[in-house]
């Protein structure tokens, strides 16, 4: 049986990816390939290159390089694997921020294009809170006071190109006076969107709302957060309730008039610790 790699651009995950790559060797050579013989390949310690396919731990940066040899990585594709690792290991928004799109400029010229045209829009935070911003009085075509607005602020190159992402979307358009005006007053995402660009939007929405805990005058943010005990048919049940608690709020905002400034709000409900049976998926 012949096993079909997935191309190394619909990954987000190194660690997954080497997985997916380990596992269609096996079945190629199953009297050869093991997990043992891969770290035997790469100088790599068994019990760590385990705890590293199980998303339990890094590889070293000086590890990158014989793995892109013994996968047969090579040019973009051997670049993009790289700054999947560099991804992977990043402490903050803004360094991830930074891989992922380095990370979506290689993969606009590979073979395997961003699916869905709203990828393009999740990709970046900025895209989101710039739309919002022009429900806000006169947004004029002024990418530093644009900047300037946002928390974090950001430079005005990064807003031209925002600007630039929406309008060939169709999500905002220049009208004849300079003013910015977005297109439709929601916008949701998606089938056809990339859930990998989605992952990623979230992740980074969770890490700017911590930054905010420090940056942000608590004045002007509200967090808080509850840890709740329940059986295995309350997970729907909650996740129900927050379902209809943001189709209130989205019908609450849509009558309030003249709004100044953009939030973002966040639910969630992840599981702090789950019975032996439930595994999470790396």
């Amino acid at each position: 049986m012949e096993a079909l790699l997935e191309p190394i651009w619909s990954h987000t995950d190194y660690r997954k990816w080497l997985r997916s790559w380990l596992e269609t060797q096996r079945l190629a050579r199953p009297s050869v390939v093991s997990s043992r013989w891969m770290a035997l390949r790469l100088s790599i310690d068994p019990s760590l290159l385990s705890k590293i396919l199980a998303a339990e731990r890094h590889i070293a940066t000086s590890h990158v390089e014989p793995i892109c040899e013994l996968t047969g990585l090579e040019g973009d594709e051997a670049e993009y694997f790289r700054i999947l690792v560099q991804y992977g290991k990043a402490k903050g928004h803004k360094e991830a921020q930074s891989c992922f799109r380095r990370m979506a400029q290689l993969r606009k010229v590979s073979p395997i294009p961003l699916e869905g045209i709203q990828s393009a829009y999740w990709q970046n935070w900025e895209n989101v809170a710039i739309r919002e911003l022009m429900s806000c009085g006169d947004v004029k075509d002024d990418p530093e006071a644009i900047g300037r607005r946002l928390r974090p602020s950001l430079s005005a190159r990064r807003i031209r190109q925002s600007l630039l992402t929406l309008s060939e979307l169709g999500l905002a358009t220049l009208d004849e006076r300079g003013i910015w005006r977005r297109t439709e007053p929601f916008l949701r995402d998606g089938p056809d969107v990339d859930p990998a660009v989605l992952r990623h939007f979230h992740k980074e929405s969770l890490l700017l709302a911590a930054e905010a805990i420090e940056s942000i005058p608590k004045e002007l943010r509200d967090l808080s957060s509850l840890t709740l005990a329940i059986p295995e048919n309350g997970y729907p049940q909650v996740a129900e309730l927050l379902k209809e608690f943001r189709a209130r709020i989205l019908a609450t905002i849509s009558s309030m008039e003249k709004p100044d400034r953009v939030y973002q709000l966040g639910l969630h409900l992840i599981p702090r610790a789950l019975p032996h049976s439930d595994k999470p998926h790396a």
